[in-house]
């Protein structure tokens, strides 16, 4: 008889194995265990929920919970994401879901589902975020750092030209090794950015996974995109339309493929970002 437990920290080393085995053996059981135990919650009732058939682990669907500051109200994320079932088990997998999301007072997010997996959300009352994408150029300024703008790409640099929410997002996410980030604008305006090196038609590409501010890319945009270019050989960068107020100048417009999805009564599709999600703590 299969019954559903919460995951609990005492599960996590089983549950890094399980993931290992059953779903992305390119990442490692330790990996999968880090990427769930980032305590950015005051409260963690689990890691997600674990489907056992007696002592057996046969399914997953991992976790992350954290506490944000959304237009400066707090509120309570939950991220639930990597929903694994043994072949002969998938008729009990929903009842993972079901008991994760009976938890209330969160909104819920999922940015890495499968098509398939996307249906069975939408049909859950989750709705499809925006998926406007932009492919923009990253052109040279003769003088990008000048009228008092500053780009920092030290973390203690950084750390010092930040403040409130976006020091709050860069100091949780600082530790991760495969983020990069860029502290700019201009005194008393200053912006977070997240990034990843990707490649679009043979090009390097700046994957934009986080502007704290989405007014920046408007204010001080050419310092952004003149230190991906001259420093980072990336001619082009790619950000979701939702975190930009307006269109980026020369841009590329498209649409994400990857369905990501939204559970929310109050919280319109800006303010639902990427940051504090397997995005940030899985090396997808």
């Amino acid at each position: 008889m299969t019954h559903v437990l919460p995951i609990e920290e005492r599960h996590l080393a089983a549950v890094g194995e399980f993931l290992h085995h059953n779903l992305a053996q390119r990442i490692s059981a330790q990996a999968w265990i880090a990427s769930l135990t980032h305590r950015w919650a005051a409260s963690q009732p689990n890691f997600g929920m674990q489907l056992c058939d007696g002592d057996k682990l046969v399914g997953v669907f991992c976790a992350i919970y954290s506490d944000q500051q959304i237009d400066g109200k707090p509120e309570r994320f939950c991220n639930p994401h990597s929903w694994c079932v043994l072949d002969a088990y998938r008729s009990s997998g929903l009842s993972l879901v079901l008991q994760l999301l009976r938890q209330r007072d969160y909104h819920f997010t999922m940015f890495t589902p499968n098509p398939k997996v996307a249906k069975v959300f939408l049909g859950l009352r989750f709705r499809m975020l925006d998926d406007r994408l932009f492919y923009m150029p990253n052109l040279p300024s003769l003088r990008p750092q000048s009228g008092g703008h500053f780009l920092e790409c030290e973390p203690q640099q950084i750390a010092g030209r930040l403040e409130g929410v976006a020091l709050a997002e860069f100091n949780a996410h600082r530790s991760i090794p495969w983020l990069n980030f860029v502290a700019f604008g201009r005194e008393g305006d200053a912006c977070l950015a997240i990034f990843k090196r990707e490649r679009w038609k043979r090009m390097a590409c700046a994957w934009i996974m986080h502007l704290s501010d989405p007014g920046a890319l408007q204010r001080h945009g050419g310092l952004l995109r003149h230190h991906l270019l001259t420093h980072g050989g990336m001619p082009v960068s790619r950000i979701e339309g939702r975190f930009v107020a307006s269109a980026p100048a020369l841009a590329y417009r498209t649409r994400r493929t990857q369905p990501k999805l939204v559970s929310s009564r109050t919280l319109g599709d800006a303010q639902v970002r990427d940051v504090y999600s397997e995005l940030m703590t899985l090396d997808l």
